[in-house]
């Protein structure tokens, strides 16, 4: 046999034993009644051992405030994605009478803003600013 034959054999003879080490298992093959059975009864009757009952103990604590420690897509979005400055111009419009249709409404004076730039633009996670 050669040399370079070899470690191709030990490779192969590795598989196979792992294969048949886990063809092997206590469940048995038998099919799943269809009685109603839960879980844990189907598998007690496959093991042959009855299992303990869990239990959950419930333990009161203080909730904990994990807010800046834990990762989430706002938190991403705003440290990572940072707004370029797009200032806000305040208007004054004053009272005035709408036309809708036939009907004249009066609108009272009221301050709104608008941005500067059309779009608020963002700086990409590499940029500095």
């Amino acid at each position: 046999m050669a040399a370079h034959n070899k470690p191709h054999m030990i490779l192969a003879l590795s598989s196979l034993l792992t294969l048949t080490a886990c063809a092997s298992s206590r469940v048995t093959s038998a099919a799943i009644p269809e009685s109603g059975l839960t879980v844990s009864q189907i598998y007690q009757q496959s093991i042959g051992e009855p299992m303990q009952p869990w239990s959950v103990k419930r333990t009161l604590t203080k909730p904990v405030n994990y807010e800046g420690y834990t990762r989430n897509a706002a938190n991403e979005v705003q440290n990572l994605f940072k707004p370029l400055d797009n200032p806000q111009i305040p208007i004054y419009v004053f009272p005035h009478v709408a036309l809708i249709g036939d009907e004249q409404l009066i609108k009272p004076g009221y301050t709104t803003a608008f941005f500067l730039y059309k779009q608020n633009q963002f700086a990409l996670a590499s940029e500095t600013y």
